[in-house]
C-alpha cells in the first residue's frame, strides 16, 4: 500500500463527506485507504458520513485528545510508504494526489510535500511558512501590525509572499491542512510531539526533518480548496489558545530563550490572543449563519 491517508475530525459537519467525495474521486486515490479519527465531535458528522462510505476506517474517541496525539495514534496503525494529512474541510481537486506521489518518488530528499490551497472563491492561500521568530508574534497573519501595514516585510518573508508559484519550491514549512508525509523521514525524525494540542506542529516537524537534512516543497498544481476555519466558527477562543500556547512551545523547544525573554513572549502571545479574541468574535457576530443541518 503506496498511501495512507488521515483525517483528524472535530465538528467538521457536511465538509467531512465532501472531503471524503473528493478524495475518492481523485485519480489513483483509493477509498479503503482512508482513516477517519474523530476528536469527540458532537455534530453527527461522522454518522453522516457513515452513510456514504461505510466502509472506510472510523476511530471515535470519547475525548479531544489533539491533533498531534490523534495523527500519531493513526499512523502507528498504517502501512503506506506515503501518508496525507488532509483537513475535512478540504477539498482535493482531480490529479492532486497523483502529483504530490509522483513528486515525492522522484524526489528522494523530500519528506514533506505541500499542495496548492485555494480560497472557495479562488483566491490563492498562502500556506507555506518561514519557521517561525519572535517578530512573528507581531506581525503573524492575523496581527494588529500585519492589518495596519498589510504589507510589511516581516509578514510577507513569514507567508512567503514573494514565492515564485510557478515551479515546485523548496520552503521552510507547510501547513498540515494538505500534508504528504514520507514514512521513512517520519521514523526518522521521530513523530509529531504530542505537546503541541493544536497548530504548530507542522512547523515543529518540518523543523526537525530540515535539521536531519529532509527537505520541504510546496507543489503548484496540486490543487486543494480549504475553507478554512469553519470548522472552528463556534468556537475560536480555545483555537487561538492553543496558536499562542504552540507557538510559545516551538520557541522554548528550539531557540532556547533566556528567562527574561520567555517572559516577554509570554506577555506579547498574551497580548497578541486579547487582540485575535476580541477581533474573531466581533467577526462571528457580523458574518455567523446557521450550519448545515444533516439531521
Amino acid at each position: 500500500m503506496a498511501l495512507s491517508i488521515v483525517l483528524i475530525n472535530y465538528n467538521s459537519g457536511q465538509h467531512l463527506k465532501n472531503c471524503l467525495d473528493s478524495i475518492c474521486k481523485n485519480n489513483g486515490a483509493e477509498c479503503t485507504n482512508i482513516t477517519v479519527y474523530d476528536n469527540a465531535s458532537s455534530d453527527n458528522s461522522i454518522s453522516y458520513a457513515q452513510t456514504f462510505y461505510p466502509d472506510i476506517l472510523y476511530i471515535e474517541n470519547a475525548t479531544n485528545i489533539g491533533f498531534a496525539r490523534a495523527i500519531n495514534r493513526v499512523i502507528r496503525e498504517t502501512r503506506g510508504e506515503y501518508i496525507l494529512l488532509l483537513n475535512p474541510d478540504v477539498i482535493l481537486l482531480p490529479k492532486a494526489l497523483d502529483e504530490m506521489l509522483e513528486f515525492m518518488k522522484k524526489k528522494h530528499h523530500c519528506g514533506v510535500v505541500g499542495g496548492e490551497i485555494m480560497s472557495p472563491l479562488g483566491y490563492y492561500q498562502p500556506t507555506c511558512r518561514r519557521f517561525p521568530n519572535y517578530m512573528n508574534i507581531l506581525f503573524g497573519r492575523r496581527s494588529l501590525m500585519r492589518r495596519l501595514f498589510p504589507n510589511n516585510p516581516f509578514s510577507n518573508r513569514y507567508l512567503y509572499l514573494d514565492l515564485d508559484c510557478t515551479a515546485p519550491r523548496k520552503v521552510d514549512f507547510v501547513e498540515g491542512s494538505v500534508m504528504m508525509i514520507r514514512r521513512k523521514a517520519l521514523e526518522d525524525v521521530g513523530f509529531f510531539d504530542e505537546g503541541f494540542f493544536l497548530y504548530l506542529e507542522d512547523a515543529d516537524i518540518c523543523y526537525r526533518m530540515n535539521n536531519h537534512g529532509w527537505e520541504t516543497w510546496w507543489l503548484p498544481r496540486a490543487y486543494a480548496i480549504h475553507f478554512r476555519g469553519e470548522t472552528i466558527r463556534r468556537d475560536n477562543i480555545h483555537p487561538t489558545m492553543h496558536h499562542s500556547k504552540g507557538f510559545y512551545r516551538f520557541f522554548v523547544k528550539h531557540y532556547h530563550p533566556f528567562l527574561p525573554l520567555r517572559l516577554l513572549l509570554q506577555i506579547f502571545l498574551a497580548l497578541r490572543l486579547v487582540y485575535v479574541i476580541s477581533t474573531e468574535s466581533i467577526k462571528g457576530v457580523l458574518l455567523d449563519a446557521p450550519l448545515f443541518n444533516y439531521n
